[in-house]
């Protein structure tokens, strides 16, 4: 009797150890399970990591690629420019004179490794802020926004290297209406060829070329009908640099049937890393858009951002 009961308690047992078993599985199932999803969780999190990483990435490649600003033409600030030519009645002889300049990339290096297609802007403004008596007026100002291709890869040429090939258009104003609106669109060549001295210096020349478009519309006509007479149809940038001092001669036009030059020497000594003190000399016809046809004797001192 005994020994049935205990068999029976063992059947018991056996079945209970059976029935406990499928509990058993289920429980390693959805712990196996609960892994396998933390592992495909933590994937996921590693892969939206590196898409936001390459994201983060593309959004600093481009913004180092086109939201970049580059110098275009120079920047400075003479807060004495006197000239030595009667101004126009109303204003004082002595005045600021100040330009910043700015080049960004709308394409770059699509076509070319080395060309870029650019939006650029450059604003001069002439500030009579010592005239008390007329409210310190801005005198004039020019507006320049242009858009051009420039090849930059050096191509080796007389014992130095053209830098630069550009090709683009040019709209010149002076913001202003009726008798006092000038105006003038062209279309530009330019040239940059450098060469390194001995001394550690750089001798650059940049030669311009360009034709007017839009001559025979009223406003060009009705604002400066004569203006590419004074203005010519091309100019000269001549410069030596080192590392302290930049000697600059500006010409427009060199080559012309009728001569109306205008002159401009610039001497920059460097004070710091970004800037330097500048000097600016001119001498001839328009030095704004304005005065294209009056000749002016001017002589200016203040700073330039060192490029």
């Amino acid at each position: 009797m005994y020994c049935a009961v205990w068999a029976d308690e063992s059947q018991t047992h056996t079945q209970n150890a059976e029935n406990e078993n499928p509990t058993d599985k289920s429980l390693e199932l959805l712990s196996q399970d609960s892994q396998n999803k933390q592992q495909d969780d933590k994937k996921t999190e590693s892969h939206d990591v590196s898409n936001a990483v390459s994201a983060i990435t593309e959004d600093s490649n481009f913004s180092s690629h086109y939201l970049a600003l580059y110098r275009h033409k120079s920047v400075y600030i003479l807060p004495f420019y006197h000239s030595f030519s009667d101004p126009a009645v109303g204003n004082n002889d002595t005045e600021t004179k100040f330009q910043f300049s700015f080049k960004m990339p709308v394409i770059k290096g699509h076509f070319s490794p080395y060309g870029s297609l650019y939006f650029a802007y450059t604003q001069t403004a002439w500030f009579q802020n010592y005239n008390k008596e007329d409210s310190r007026p801005f005198r004039d100002i020019d507006y320049q926004p242009e858009l051009f291709y420039s090849y930059e890869a050096p191509i080796a040429f007389l014992g130095g290297a053209i830098k630069d090939i550009s090709f683009g258009y040019n709209h010149t104003s002076n913001g202003e209406r009726a008798l006092r609106s000038r105006t003038q669109n062209r279309l530009l060549l330019r040239v940059l060829w450098e060469y390194d001295t001995a001394n550690k210096g750089t001798f650059g020349i940049r030669l311009g070329a360009w034709a007017y478009i839009g001559t025979n519309l009223d406003g060009f006509i009705h604002d400066n009908r004569d203006l590419p007479l004074y203005r010519g149809y091309n100019d000269l940038h001549l410069y030596y640099k080192t590392n302290k001092h930049l000697l600059e001669l500006y010409m427009r036009p060199p080559v012309a049937l009728r001569y109306y030059p205008y002159v401009e020497l610039g001497y920059t000594l460097r004070i710091s890393k970004n800037m330097g003190i500048y000097c600016q000399y001119v001498n001839g016809y328009g030095d704004n858009l304005f005065e294209y046809k009056m000749h002016s004797h001017r002589l200016g001192l203040g700073f330039r951002l060192w490029n």
